[in-house]
């Protein structure tokens, strides 16, 4: 079996450090030749890999670009030279493994000659499942064990869903004690929400180091939480920072989640709840998946009835780059002047950005991250132009404040706040920004809780989101007539069709002539009276399908396939359609045939059509009923029929 070994890792290593120097053109191909000898393999060329891939990008220039070191199914290798922020790479990084398919890698690797940055981006999108540098290789080869040709399963040490799963169960289980022994549903809500932040706070030195965790372990010894917890709560609501006293330090957070306090006497129970969550390293929790609180607390059958369901972030990411952060480093690719850089900040800095049924607010939360990396992108060409790269940034055009939600629940509401208040910081530390971290943006105003189909709906450049997924026959049943009834007079041509089509028809109908949406649909949203409702109604009304999924299985709990579709009223230049490139992508998510202009056949009148569909269960009796029923009263037999279903 082929496999590394110490030796052979540290003879890579003293390879590198005796003849490589960095340059990437020059020596690329010789590291990567050697990187697969260090891990049993004759040679790259002999496992089977690929040097300089021609992936065609996504751009409006229309370049190729050419990937370093390709092995599918395993792994896109992109090198750059000796000293390079690899952070910078991130995005071409993501677009070409995005664009290899059939068997796209695995893993991807950036990596500039000292540095490995390995990257899962099915679960992890902007952040390297691990780091090694070259001298730990030798030590640290376990995270590279998918080089060999076993199968031997990597062991990753900045695995965050692990750790952000294990937070958000446990503080789910917490809300659930809460809500069990009586605490009023939204006091207990807030009141974990309040512990959430507290706790990420506390891992990125927003607060005194082990502040929280040992207020938590003085309640364990007897100390309370209410004056406790709730002092500490009532001290990041003030303005100024704590001169003094046992929350010394306490800086002014906002007047948002804060602005109310209702401690809790917590239970000995509770506590364990909130004693093992606080010792999780927040610090490697993901916001973007967070939302598994909401999904674990909220009652399943309003899951179900709503139609509400959690997206992972590759998926997220289908939508975002598409619609949001490629355009924009387009128009920064295409800028070459300073003026005109000076134009695109102003229009950065005015930038909307909406997701009508924001949930605990997974795609807000990515979309923020990637629109911080554009403002970087941006503001690195200017000091480029200028001639003043190496300067430190000032940075602080894109804000939370740019992000609008919207949600008919409220727990969901507070949640996506908490989501995007987080998410500034991080894009603080992950990209190294001078811009201030507190006071934390109240978003009371931006994110709502109001019904999208019957409310106003922000004027927004950007239109993104997951709407709720429930079939056309099934919304009188799961939802109430009175609520069906509204909406049939809202959309009084539009009935029988899935419920997330409302959503794509009201968002074309809301962006201008240069605004563009990004939304996930079930995949019916491209036949029948669904395709009729949204997407027939797009593209014939001045929008065109750019980017697109047609159909593929839903990484969520819900077992459905699901469309992921872009869309603008820009012609495109180029149109990508399960990311190949294609000629045109039409309303029924092809290339090829359009039925949208197809016509019903006259000649076909009264030879086929569809049979009763039972819409519930309670159609449906034993057979024992049926002949109690006969023969309580034969006339019965005439309305009972045997059914049969495919």
């Amino acid at each position: 079996m082929t496999s590394s070994t110490p030796e052979s890792l540290s003879k890579f290593v003293q390879f590198c450090n005796q003849h490589i120097t960095g340059q990437e053109r020059k020596e690329a191909q010789t590291f990567l030749d050697r990187f697969f000898r260090a891990f049993g393999h004759e040679g790259a060329l002999e496992a089977g890999a690929k040097y300089e891939e021609a992936i065609k990008k996504g751009s409006k220039t229309g370049k190729t670009g050419f990937a370093d070191l390709v092995w599918k199914p395993r792994v896109l290798i992109e090198m750059k030279k000796r000293g390079e922020d690899l952070n910078k790479h991130y995005s071409q990084a993501f677009d070409y493994w995005t664009r290899l398919v059939p068997n796209r890698p695995k893993y991807v690797i950036l990596c500039n000659f000292d540095q490995f940055w390995i990257f899962d981006f099915d679960i992890q999108i902007d952040t390297p499942v691990d780091k090694i540098s070259l001298e730990e290789l030798p030590a640290r080869s376990g995270a590279l064990a998918f080089m060999e040709l076993g199968q031997k399963t990597p062991i990753f040490q900045n695995n965050q869903v692990e750790v952000t799963e294990r937070a958000a169960r446990r503080m789910g289980e917490l809300l659930l004690e809460l809500e069990a022994r009586g605490i009023e549903k939204l006091t207990a809500q807030r009141f974990v929400l309040q512990c959430v932040l507290a706790m990420f706070a506390e891992d990125r030195q927003l607060l005194p180091r082990d502040l929280f965790v040992s207020c938590v372990q003085d309640c364990m010894n007897g100390s309370s939480s209410y004056d406790l917890l709730g002092g500490l709560f009532r001290e990041m609501n003030l303005p100024g920072k704590t001169p003094a006293g046992r929350y010394q330090g306490v800086d002014y957070f906002n007047g948002g989640l804060f602005s109310r306090i209702d401690p809790i006497e917590l239970t000995r129970e509770e506590l364990n709840f909130l004693d093992v969550s606080a010792r999780e390293n927040w610090s490697k929790v993901r916001p973007a998946i967070f939302g598994n609180l909401f999904e674990g607390t909220v009652d399943k059958k309003e899951r179900h009835a709503k139609g509400i369901h959690y997206t992972s972030e590759g998926d997220i990411m289908k939508i975002v780059r598409p619609t949001i952060s490629r355009y924009w480093e387009d128009k920064i690719e295409e800028a070459s002047t300073v003026k005109e850089l000076g134009k695109l900040q102003i229009e950065l800095q005015g930038y909307r950005v909406l997701d009508p049924a924001c949930g605990s607010g997974n795609f807000l939360y990515i979309a923020y991250q990637q629109l911080k990396r554009v403002e970087r992108m941006l503001l690195e060409k200017i000091q480029s132009l200028n001639g003043s790269e190496g300067q430190q940034m000032e940075m602080g055009l894109v804000t939370p404040l740019q992000f609008y939600g919207m949600d008919t629940n409220p727990f969901a509401v507070e949640l996506a706040r908490v989501t995007l208040m987080i998410a500034r910081k991080i894009a603080i530390d992950d990209l190294c920004l001078t811009e201030p971290a507190l006071p934390l943006d109240s978003l009371d105003d931006n994110i709502v809780c109001e019904d999208a189909l019957f409310g106003e709906w922000v004027k927004a450049n950007a239109i993104i989101g997951n709407p709720p997924f429930l079939g056309g026959k099934h919304i009188r049943m799961n939802l109430n007539d009175e609520y069906v009834d509204r909406i049939f007079q809202r959309f009084p041509k539009v009935k029988d069709v899935d419920f997330c089509a409302y959503w794509f028809r009201l968002a074309h109908d809301k962006i201008d002539e240069k605004g563009r949406v990004g939304l996930v649909g079930t995949n019916s949203i491209s036949q029948g009276k669904s395709r009729i409702a949204a997407l027939d109604y797009i593209t014939q009304n001045g929008g065109y399908i750019h980017e697109a999924v047609s159909t593929q299985p839903w990484s969520g709990a819900a077992k459905v396939h699901v469309s992921i579709i872009n869309w603008c009223k820009d012609k495109p230049r180029k149109y990508y359609l399960d990311d190949l490139v294609v000629s045109q992508i039409n309303s029924s998510l092809k290339s090829t045939v359009d039925v949208s202009q197809a016509v019903r056949l006259k000649a076909n009148l009264n030879k086929c059509f569809q049979g009763v569909i039972p819409v519930g269960k309670g159609f449906f009796v034993t057979e024992q009923q049926v002949t109690d029923w006969i023969k309580t009263d034969v006339k019965n037999q005439d309305v009972l029929k045997q059914s049969i279903s495919a």
